[in-house]
């Protein structure tokens, strides 16, 4: 598949590979580059730190903040995509 380069070396990945990769706006990706072959590999990014910042800022000083279980409980259930309840 041919792609065009656009100004500033921006190159536009297809829906049809959007769509067959799960990639969606905002989403980060890893790229990787093999000189000796000329080609650029690019990973959806997994889930890191930076993904949870600020995920604990609807805990204010007046709530109790959660217990390590807990703690894992809301991060599990956060990098899900389940919708908060509590």
């Amino acid at each position: 598949m041919l792609m065009k380069v656009f100004n500033k070396g921006q190159v536009v990945i297809p829906v049809d590979i959007r769509k067959l990769m799960n990639i969606h706006l905002g989403e980060r990706l890893d790229v990787r580059v093999d000189q000796s072959r000329q080609c650029i590999e690019l990973r959806k990014q997994e889930a890191d730190v930076s993904t949870l910042a600020g995920s604990l800022s609807s805990f204010s000083a007046k709530r109790k903040f959660p217990d390590r279980k807990r703690m894992r409980h809301l991060l599990a259930k956060g990098l899900s995509g389940e919708k908060r309840t509590d």
